[in-house]
């Protein structure tokens, strides 16, 4: 997944180069909701590794945020947010190193962010976006069980980042019609598994979410 971030860095970069046009400055609230996508996910315990694998679930968020509109020139183009945001992905199954298990329970996420966007107004009205945010998330492993023996149910809260592309137009006055990619990650988590043992992964997520931005 590090190359993944990386390459998103470098396409965001290239967006926030760019000569931007924006709308009017101003307060705006945002609201978001789609697709959390975990990759398979490799944990460590004393025994060993254990690579997780999940269903597609819900991502949602709230966004509060400032539109930097042409106030702030030395600054650039763009908007500045926080968001609250929540996910929660199903547990399919559990892969050891000598065997597969079917697997109950859930990866939650809940976290602030500290996001800023860099805009580009193509002449069509098109506004092409990059993001780039970083925050604290709370990453749960809630009631995992396999073979309906339990496993963990713990959570820690860790470092979070996230970079991000997306598209967005006006569709009514002071209403803005939103739609993104955004790869999230956060530091290794740490838990404690119901046998004392503490088991440690790295959390990461694809974001599809799309929505509406209410500009003040």
């Amino acid at each position: 997944m590090q190359k993944t971030f990386q390459c998103l860095i470098v396409a965001v970069l290239l967006v926030l180069g760019l000569n931007t046009s924006a709308h009017a400055a101003g307060y705006y609230i945002g609201f978001l909701g789609g697709g959390s996508f975990l990759p398979d996910l490799k944990a460590n315990d004393a025994l060993g590794s254990i690579n997780f694998s999940f269903d597609g679930g819900f991502d949602g968020s709230i966004s509060l945020g400032y539109d930097l509109g042409a106030e702030y020139p030395k600054i650039g183009r763009g908007r500045v947010e926080l968001e609250f945001n929540k996910a929660s992905n199903d547990m399919d199954e559990a892969n050891f190193i000598d065997n597969s298990s079917g697997a109950s329970g859930s990866a939650e996420r809940t976290s602030i962010m500290l996001n800023t966007i860099g805009e580009y107004k193509t002449q069509k009205g098109i506004i092409i976006y990059a993001l780039l945010g970083i925050g604290w998330a709370e990453i749960g492993l809630d009631n995992v069980a396999f073979l309906d023996t339990p496993f963990v149910d713990d959570s820690d809260s860790q470092l979070a980042y996230q970079a991000g592309l997306g598209l967005a137009w006006k569709f009514l006055p002071h209403f803005f019609f939103d739609v993104s990619y955004r790869y999230y990650g956060t530091t290794d988590s740490s838990f404690t598994k119901h046998d004392g043992e503490s088991i440690d992964y790295e959390y990461d997520s694809h974001r599809l979410l799309a929505g509406v931005r209410l500009h003040f």
